[in-house]
């Protein structure tokens, strides 16, 4: 007899071959193509064909939920646009990044899906068709916000990461800008010297001033990469880089100033760090060590007493 679990997982598996035949299609064509791309890959012609065959299984992967994500979209214009943005502020540039992020969210609620109509259907009484329903959505829901959330944390750590090395990127800006270097050429030469110590910051610079050399608008582009990087930091920079090309002043003094406050808020952010460590140690000393300790106390006195106990019953 056919459950309602084994019907979805079914159902799963009908539209998972209805993919694996379209995309198969899709890549390889009619017989009739497929043989003449094999004769032209045997004969060396065909350099695309024999670069794939060499794709590493990863590569294979994101290729299959990039596909995946342009044609099974779960997400509205809205939703899309916010998305693109945490790509690029989690570092992700490539154009096929977003068609790869819904892919995986689509195949992760497929995913879920599946393993609750397989592990926790059979766990709930029969009748229960509202709360079987409820839990596929519910697994739905999680399993497509599952690499959004992954994808918020590579946004905040890599945030972290410009945060820290920010100041000492200021300092740098500060002798270029004595030295006689113009923007761009500063911008250029602190992300080469950065580039060991603070990758993510010396990747958006370089971006910056490759950017810097193609348009006109200075404004623009570094607007822009305030916004790429969605730090208040960052934006207090633009705002004195802008302030001081339209009025003609000099930004050594600004920015050793910038450079003074936020190397103060991160000495900030790093003691509160070290005051939390002790409420975070709380919860692990409670459920480790204090078990043990209780052990190692009252064991021999248990032990004793236990013995005690023995000795009056005989």
């Amino acid at each position: 007899m056919l459950t309602p679990q084994v019907l979805l997982s079914l159902m799963v598996l009908f539209v998972g071959a209805l993919f694996l035949m379209w995309f198969a299609i899709e890549q390889f064509g009619t017989r009739a193509r497929v043989l003449r791309r094999l004769d032209r890959a045997v004969r060396g012609r065909d350099e695309d064909m024999i670069s794939e065959r060499r794709m590493s299984v990863k590569e294979q992967l994101i290729r299959w939920m990039s596909v995946l994500g342009r044609r099974a979209p779960i997400f509205n214009s809205a939703q899309r646009r916010e998305m693109r943005s945490q790509l690029m502020a989690a570092g992700y540039r490539q154009a096929g990044a977003l068609s790869v992020l819904m892919g995986s969210s689509a195949f992760c609620g497929l995913a879920l899906v599946l393993f609750v109509a397989v592990f926790l259907w059979p766990l709930m009484g029969p009748g229960q068709t509202l709360l079987k329903g409820l839990s596929v959505i519910v697994a739905m829901y999680l399993g497509s916000m599952l690499p959004r959330i992954v994808l918020d944390k590579l946004v905040k750590s890599r945030q972290l990461a410009i945060s820290d090395s920010f100041p000492d990127a200021l300092d740098l800006m500060v002798i270029c800008a004595n030295a006689g270097l113009g923007l761009n050429a500063t911008i250029l030469r602190v992300a080469q010297e950065i580039e060991f110590l603070a990758p993510e910051l010396s990747d958006e610079f370089s971006l910056t001033a490759a950017q810097l050399q193609i348009s006109g608008d200075t404004t623009a582009v570094l607007t822009e990469m305030a916004d790429r990087i969605g730090l208040d930091s960052m934006r207090s920079l633009v705002s004195t880089l802008s302030q001081s090309r339209q009025y003609g002043t000099p930004i050594s003094e600004a920015l050793r100033i910038l450079a003074a406050s936020e190397r103060t808020a991160r000495r900030m952010r790093t003691e509160e760090a070290a005051a939390k460590l002790s409420t975070k140690m709380t919860l692990p000393m409670m459920l480790f060590i204090l078990p043990t300790v209780m052990l190692i106390v009252g064991g021999p006195a248990f032990i004793s007493l236990m013995n005690s106990l023995k000795s009056m019953s005989n």
